[in-house]
């Protein structure tokens, strides 16, 4: 949902505003979180919106992504003619993003267990590059409403989307933060939504940005020189499916050989990439398009 909003603008870097909770590396190298610290992150993003953790991913690890993100997709990273310079494309279930590490995080998934319930699916994962001189995005949220024109009645339920933001590079004034609207998850309609004034975390390389998909923000200028690659994935109850924006991509794309080397406690979280319906809907698509011709393929596809 995108707002209509003036001029406004308010670059705010005191710390004491973002909620915000640090991880230590015995946590982080660990994987087992102190469990105060996972439940203080729950509280800070039920109530903000948004919570900051800090530390979160080992250097080895990150290397290991990003070395496999830049070689693999190398083209989105040098064809700077993309709309507002800011290319956006799904990242593939494979090699190091093919890790119960990375997708099901042991400090990351306690909180979305937290707040989405212990069968919430990995709904999205895809990246967002800022290259030099990518202007501010519009302001939106990432869930459209579940009922009615507005979110009056969306404001009172518990969250259902839950976004993870993951820089490869730190993001910071220049780079381009992620400008959030704290509360505004919480606020039925869109005055009520941009009554605070907006803030703008900076988050280091290793650590994350916990966004809640009612939560209204938006990516900030790239005023640097440098490149700013941001992979994200986005969690949902196993109930709520979110549509906008992937109708030219896959919210989650792995091919079956991908899908069996995920250990089977995970495999419920890839649920919407397995959708039985799938198939039939392609079917009844060729049958539509090419009703004759159509016949011997579909049977092959059975």
């Amino acid at each position: 949902m995108e707002f209509k909003v003036g001029k406004m603008e308010l670059n705010c870097k005191n710390d004491a505003f973002i909620s915000s909770v640090t991880f230590s590396d015995a946590e982080r190298d660990s994987g087992r979180p102190n469990e105060d610290n996972i439940l203080k992150t729950a509280e800070l993003l039920g109530e903000h919106g948004f919570v900051r953790m800090v530390n979160v991913f080992n250097p080895k690890m990150l290397s290991n992504l990003d070395s496999h993100y830049r070689n693999r997709y190398s083209s989105y990273l040098h064809n700077t003619n993309r709309p507002n310079r800011r290319p956006l494309f799904t990242v593939d279930v494979e090699g190091p993003f093919n890790d119960s590490e990375f997708f099901a995080h042991p400090l990351i998934i306690p909180v979305i267990k937290k707040m989405l319930g212990d069968n919430s699916i990995l709904a999205a994962l895809s990246s967002v590059v800022s290259f030099p001189g990518a202007p501010d995005q519009y302001i939106h949220r990432d869930a459209k409403q579940l009922f009615g024109k507005d979110y009056s009645v969306d404001k009172d339920i518990p969250a259902y989307s839950i976004t993870v933001l993951i820089p490869l590079v730190d993001c910071n004034l220049q780079t381009g933060c992620t400008k959030v609207w704290p509360g505004s998850h919480l606020c039925g309609c869109e005055e009520d939504a941009l009554k605070e004034p907006p803030i703008d975390p900076e988050v280091q390389r290793g650590s994350i940005l916990m966004t809640d998909g009612r939560l209204v923000h938006r990516g900030g200028a790239n005023v640097s020189e440098l490149l700013r690659p941001l992979v994200y994935m986005t969690y949902h109850c196993h109930w709520y499916r979110d549509f906008g924006g992937y109708e030219d991509r896959p919210p989650v794309n792995i091919t079956t050989k991908e899908f069996k080397k995920i250990p089977d406690n995970y495999k419920h979280m890839f649920s919407w990439t397995r959708d039985p319906y799938r198939m039939i809907r392609f079917k009844n698509l060729l049958r539509r398009a090419i009703p004759g011709s159509a016949i011997k393929l579909m049977r092959s596809l059975k």
